[in-house]
């Protein structure tokens, strides 16, 4: 095949973009940054800050094996509150040299690179993780999948091999698995806005709720990000879970103890000053949102540009809330369209009619 013939086929995309991607092998992030047992918390920040991403896999030096895996959360977690500021002690600094044993998740989800998209995505959204290592043996590192990398794909679809469709609502009838249409096209049709992707009745909170309140939300619906509304129910900021733990005091040596409820872990604390804290005190005013009717190529590129891994969707006028478009939303619409061409592609087997039992009607 010629090089135009390859880009006229891209361009095109006779080749069907989504029937390409396997296994996670085809997303993954090959040879991501890594930390040893003998970098220290300071290390760490500097390593997740400097590279703008939220993981970073750990590795025992004598044998480059992998033996953990330290999160921005893990960090926001132990950092000292006061360091910097008048009351800075001692023992803030200490922590800093903290090695990253201390902190860090010593049971990362693994997955081999022949594992199916539709089972890492489920990792993710069963687990609540933002993130699943890659490795043959569970020793040695292959590659991470975080939703960023599906993101990515995604984007890659429509940068690169567009086509023509014609982009009418998907209805359920078009899904015939014997008279179906693309993979591509079910994805176009059936995700071309934030309307068609987002969480309707997302939970929200009033700026002048507290933080307990906040906490307490996060835990009964599962989630990490809170609208945050004013009296007059227009949306004036988000809350997400690293906003308050940027509030609570390092809780020290982690907890080893399994988690009964979403987040109870990283967000035990006796702290009663610190869970008073008013939510309009600590909330992202800047926070970008997003209206029903935007493509939802432009919030993917907003996704991946930044570090924000949920937006509100507003009404334009009214400024009032529609819903939210989170990372997991993206990866519940990747794992639809993975499942459709599984599904697609399983052979059909004829099967000869019974024989008919005597005497029957």
């Amino acid at each position: 095949m010629s090089v135009v013939d390859l880009f006229n086929q891209i361009a095109e995309n006779d080749f069907g973009f989504f029937q390409q991607v396997h296994t996670v092998a085809d997303v993954m992030t090959k040879y991501p940054r890594c930390l040893t047992l003998d970098d220290t918390f300071e290390t760490a920040m500097d390593l997740l800050r400097k590279g703008r991403f939220h993981h970073a896999p750990v590795l025992n030096p004598d044998d480059q094996a992998v033996v953990g895996i330290v999160s921005d959360r893990d960090l926001l977690r132990q950092h000292p509150r006061a360091l910097g500021m008048a009351g800075e002690r001692d023992d803030d600094h200490k922590t800093l040299q903290d090695g990253v044993a201390k902190f860090m998740t010593r049971k990362p989800i693994w997955c081999t690179s022949e594992c199916s998209p539709v089972k890492v995505i489920t990792l993710m959204l069963d687990h609540h993780i933002d993130s699943v290592l890659v490795s043959t043996d569970g020793k040695k590192l292959d590659g991470i999948v975080t939703p960023r990398n599906l993101i990515k794909t995604l984007l890659l679809y429509h940068h690169v091999c567009t086509r023509n469709f014609d982009l009418k609502r998907l209805r359920l009838v078009d899904l015939d698995l014997q008279n179906g249409i693309p993979l591509d096209e079910v994805f176009s049709r059936g995700a071309q806005t934030v309307r068609d992707v987002m969480t309707k009745n997302a939970a929200s909170i009033q700026g002048d709720d507290l933080l307990s309140t906040a906490i307490a939300r996060m835990q009964e619906h599962k989630i990490r990000h809170l609208p945050v509304l004013n009296k007059e129910d227009k949306v004036v900021g988000m809350l997400s879970d690293r906003e308050i733990l940027r509030c609570l005091p390092s809780p020290g040596q982690r907890s080893a103890e399994p988690e009964k409820q979403f987040r109870e872990v990283l967000f035990a604390t006796d702290d009663k000053a610190a869970l008073h804290t008013p939510v309009h005190s600590v909330m992202c005013e800047q926070a970008q949102t997003v209206n029903p009717d935007m493509l939802l190529t432009d919030a993917l590129a907003i996704l991946n540009g930044t570090t924000v891994s949920g937006l509100s969707v507003v009404d334009a006028d009214t400024r009032h809330l529609c819903g939210v478009v989170t990372t997991s939303d993206i990866l519940r619409v990747f794992r639809v369209v993975m499942q459709i061409g599984t599904l697609a592609e399983t052979p059909t087997v004829d099967v000869e009619p019974e024989p008919a039992l005597e005497g029957a009607v």
